[in-house]
């Protein structure tokens, strides 16, 4: 990532045939951990996302747990699947209590009342480590459609989502998987039994789930690219975050928000400490940190087919400047300036590309 856009990446040349002017093009590192090139992998991925999801509208949510509990996610780093596992479903049980606002649905309901008429919805759950301090703070975004499908595979609105449920639900679920995986420890388990005694005493409402209105400015498909861009692959920390750094004391002084008051708070420390922060929010080797479920999942269900076939019949999806774009179109697009348009008036073409041994495919040579 240090290296990323210079000479030590490896590079392209290019050359006027004009004038033998030559321009280099420095090759990027490609890592989600890197600010640059996280973003615009984030980007395209966004855009291609929001072609396989329904042009309705959306809710963001965020499911956050009690601070007493970060600690365990922190010792056990495969707990944080629970967090999906909880968030899952609590969404499908609030979703099967939910009534429609569909006239179908409600005739169906009136001849079939022994029957339960349950609706399926479509969410992306985006996993963060992270607060706006760079501290441990497991939590999970999600982005969920604001109905779902029905058994006759209809699509149908809500008129209301029960809140309460989801916390109640959410904490519920996330408490009974943590206290099975502490099964085999009989001295752990009963601790953490009576943790669990005080949390059900102390947040009587379940744990804080955040839904806040709507944003007017986007919806459907925008909503989709917005909370990608915004929440899935996002870095712990923004580049632009950071003040100063003295290089011959080896401190770093950054800024953040506070989220409660929203006041600027700066921050001054050891540059060691500070890479400590953003290295521990790493996902373990084949983490998925975002992942899709209800009539978004990739895998199999009942009602794959009739998303497919809506996706098809529903206008297709024309992208802004969030679409994914070349280089040389995206430098274009941002900054006026076409980087293979010589002083001259004519187009450099390719001459030659080096890339270093360690990037090469088969490793450095013999």
């Amino acid at each position: 990532m240090m290296a990323c856009g210079t000479l030590d990446m490896g590079f392209e040349i290019y050359e006027c045939p004009n004038c033998h002017r030559h321009h280099i093009i420095c090759y990027t590192c490609k890592s989600r951990f890197c600010p640059s090139c996280g973003s615009k992998a984030t980007r395209a991925r966004a855009f291609f996302i929001a072609r396989s999801t329904l042009d309705v509208n959306h809710r963001h949510m965020v499911f956050t747990i009690d601070e007493r509990l970060r600690e365990f996610f922190w010792i056990h780093p495969e707990w944080l699947h629970f967090l999906f596992e909880a968030a899952r479903e609590a969404i499908f049980y609030t979703f099967d209590k939910s009534k429609g606002s569909s006239n179908q649905l409600r005739k169906k309901k009136r001849r079939k009342r022994k029957k339960k008429s349950t609706i399926t919805p479509g969410f992306i759950i985006t996993l963060h480590t992270y607060g706006r301090d760079l501290k441990w703070n497991p939590h999970v975004h999600v982005l969920c459609t604001e109905g779902g499908m029905n058994q006759d595979s209809v699509y149908t609105a809500l008129e209301y989502i029960n809140y309460a449920s989801l916390r109640k639900s959410f904490m519920k679920q996330l408490l009974d998987k943590m206290r099975d995986a502490l099964s085999d420890n009989p001295k752990k388990l009963k601790s953490f039994k009576r943790l669990i005694n005080v949390l059900y005493q102390d947040d009587t409402n379940g744990f804080y789930v955040h839904a806040p209105p709507r944003d007017m400015k986007a919806s459907g498909k925008d909503q989709v690219v917005k909370y990608m861009i915004r929440y899935a692959g996002k870095p712990a920390m923004a580049q632009s975050r950071i003040i100063s750094y003295n290089k011959n004391c080896k401190t770093i002084r950054y800024f953040y928000q506070d989220h409660k008051t929203e006041e600027r708070i700066e921050v001054e420390e050891s540059i060691f400490n500070f890479i400590w922060k953003l290295l521990r929010h790493i996902p373990p080797p084949q983490f998925k940190m975002v992942r899709y479920y209800g009539i978004y999942a990739t895998c199999d269900h009942k009602l794959k087919k009739a998303v497919k076939l809506r996706l098809l019949k529903q206008n297709s999806y024309k992208p802004d400047l969030n679409r994914p774009k070349h280089y040389r179109l995206a430098l274009i697009d941002t900054f006026g300036v076409d980087p293979l348009l010589c002083t001259c008036g004519h187009y450099m073409v390719f001459v030659d590309s080096y890339v270093p041994p360690r990037f090469r495919a088969g490793g450095e040579p013999p």
